[in-house]
């Protein structure tokens, strides 16, 4: 039977092998791994007590981690693939089927998120034999080919470009004859069929988040035609695409990045699955997120309430390594204000998971109640008074600043209408009393 294998390396350090033998798929870590366990984290899914459980973890080639059947790979590594029109393109260029993940991992190896990296590798018969079977089959090597040159993977349905910004042009990504990336690595989302203005409407939301008091990507819009690189994603009056500048990526370094239906062990078929209590849970193990993330969550679940912005699942959150070892929130990404153009209602999750509710789940319009605020404090040892006044502050910036903006932005009529609707009428826009607007949206 063949056998096809990456090598998958952090930050340059060689971490394990990723091989698909048949049905299955399976990581298994490097033997210096195992026997000295390295300060950098891979994810903090993959994170043990202490040392000794750590080298147990990386040895435990058998743990549901790192393994998956059915053509798929292990869900910290699916959720590494392009999503929507950006899989299809890296499909045609690799020649392979949209559902050969392992393809299409190996097809955008040298432009993950974050800092890994996936490559081709052979190895020795003797060494296949132990890394795979433990000496039980009689395998052989199937070549796979080379990371495409153009292959980037980044999530979302929405048509995207890699591109390096150089002063005023945005070219495909090139190397100068030192190897190192020339200029500032940028995410071209351009428009979409059936949906006008989308860049516009991601931007002016990112703006509004940000008056609101949440931390976002840099961000600026820019005309199409100053994309120096092929593509065929031009539709007729849609003149501008969004530049988003890469926060996990620093010149040639990349810094490690991961989101949360990584480090929730969830496979990107079921983004949608979970809750904000498991991310906040998920916060509160770790110092260097702990109650700060926290409180920054319920900030971008109030800018999206008011947004209308349904789509904040996992792989919209995640997490940032700027030493390799210790997670930072990751900026807002992917916030848009759906209710805008389609007068949508609701979120991607529900606030509490199953187990910190109590009676049925709430309605959609009701997400901030004084009740659902205090259960999820209680399950996720979060301050009250601190969580009440995050949403009552993020709620107050956003009636002080988002009318001029809405003012402001080049976006048609109807959408600035139905948004000061949407503003005006909802709880969280009408405080009563200092209570009541803490609690936001009885």
């Amino acid at each position: 039977m063949q056998v096809k294998i990456l090598d998958i390396a952090l930050g340059g350090r060689l971490w394990g092998k990723l091989f698909q033998y048949g049905d299955l798929c399976r990581f298994v870590a490097e033997p210096a791994l195992v026997a000295q366990p390295p300060a950098q984290v891979l994810s903090l899914s993959m994170l043990a007590q202490d040392q000794a459980a750590q080298s147990a973890l990386w040895a435990d080639v058998r743990n549901p981690l790192f393994n998956a059947q059915g053509g798929r790979l292990p869900a910290w590594f699916q959720n590494l693939l392009p999503e929507g029109v950006l899989r299809s393109h890296i499909a045609q260029l690799r020649g392979c089927a949209e559902d050969d993940h392992f393809e299409l991992l190996a097809a955008c190896g040298g432009d993950l998120p974050g800092a890994v990296s996936a490559r081709p590798v052979e190895v020795e018969r003797a060494t296949l034999q132990r890394l795979v079977t433990q000496d039980q089959d009689a395998l052989e090597m199937s070549v796979v080919a080379d990371p495409l040159p153009q292959g980037i993977s980044v999530s979302g349905v929405q048509p995207k470009l890699g591109l390096a910004r150089q002063g005023a042009r945005y070219t495909a990504r090139t190397r100068t004859r030192s190897g190192t990336q020339a200029g500032q690595r940028v995410i071209a989302k351009l428009p979409v069929v059936g949906r006008p203005h989308m860049p516009q409407l991601e931007m002016f939301s990112l703006q509004l988040a940000a008056a609101a008091g949440v931390t976002v990507c840099a961000a600026e819009l820019a005309p199409l035609d100053a994309i120096d690189a092929q593509h065929s994603y031009a539709l007729p009056d849609e003149p501008a695409f969004l530049a988003v500048t890469r926060f996990d990526r620093a010149g040639a370094r990349r810094i490690h990045f991961e989101d949360f239906a990584q480090i929730l062990s969830r496979d990107p078929q079921h983004k949608y699955g979970g809750s904000y209590t498991a991310m906040a849970l998920a916060m509160r193990a770790f110092d260097s997120l702990g109650e700060a993330a926290q409180v920054e969550l319920l900030r971008r679940l109030v800018v999206n309430e008011l947004l209308g912005n349904p789509d904040a699942h996992l792989k919209n959150f995640g997490v940032l390594y700027p030493n390799g070892r210790t997670p930072q929130l990751a900026p807002a990404y992917d916030i848009v204000a759906y209710a805008a153009m389609q007068g949508v209602d609701g979120h991607a999750l529900p606030l509490l998971s199953p187990e910190a509710r109590r009676g049925p789940a709430p309605a959609r319009t009701r997400f901030f109640t004084p009740t659902a605020v205090r259960a999820f404090c209680w399950a996720t040892g979060l301050h009250e008074p601190l969580a009440r006044r995050a949403i009552a502050d993020t709620a107050r910036r956003a009636r002080e600043h988002w009318p001029a903006l809405l003012d402001a932005a080049p976006l048609p009529t109807v959408w600035k209408e139905r948004l000061q609707a949407r503003w005006t009428a909802h709880a969280l826009w009408r405080p009563r009393g200092r209570d009541r607007a803490a609690a936001a949206g009885e």
